[in-house]
């Protein structure tokens, strides 16, 4: 099976803010690509990290010190 990803106009965008910002906000209604934007190669590459509030882990440990959840 092929995975074809759509190229997203704010792709360069989203890269433009990574560059000096350690992190950065996607927010959108559902279904419309925003995690698979973020986890695609063109973004993550190989030196990005991907969290998420939906993993209970991360939740918690956001909850439990919002300022270090490394």
């Amino acid at each position: 099976m092929v995975t074809r990803v759509i190229c997203r106009n704010i792709t360069d965008r989203l890269l433009q803010a990574l560059a000096d910002t350690p992190v950065v906000l996607i927010n959108g209604a559902r279904q419309t690509g925003k995690s698979t934007l973020v986890q695609s190669r063109e973004v993550a590459g190989e030196r990005r990290q991907y969290l998420t509030f939906d993993d209970p882990g991360v939740l918690a440990a956001a909850r439990r010190d919002p300022t270090n959840l490394s």
